[in-house]
């Protein structure tokens, strides 16, 4: 049914995975990490055995995640181009 290590069985388990995400994210910055917190996102709002405030607080966060990826990604690449003098 969803995606990830015993999602199926224990729906907590995405948002307790989606909180250690997030805890890690102010020190990394990483596009992937911000990817992978929209993708647990999008578990949790898409499973009808949690709540449903959760469930749509979840769903409007995935795009706001996706847009921080974007956003790490395109930083990623202009400081990639810059040439150190």
């Amino acid at each position: 049914m969803t995606e990830g290590p015993e999602y199926d069985t224990d729906p907590e388990l995405a948002l307790a995975a989606a909180l250690q995400l997030l805890s890690r994210f102010p020190a990394r910055r990483s596009p992937a990490l911000a990817h992978a917190i929209a993708s647990h996102f999008r578990v949790i709002g898409s499973d009808p055995r949690l709540s449903a405030c959760l469930r749509e607080c979840a769903a409007r966060l995935v795009q706001d995640w996706e847009a921080y990826a974007v956003l790490g990604e395109a930083d990623d690449v202009s400081q990639g181009s810059r040439v150190l003098h």
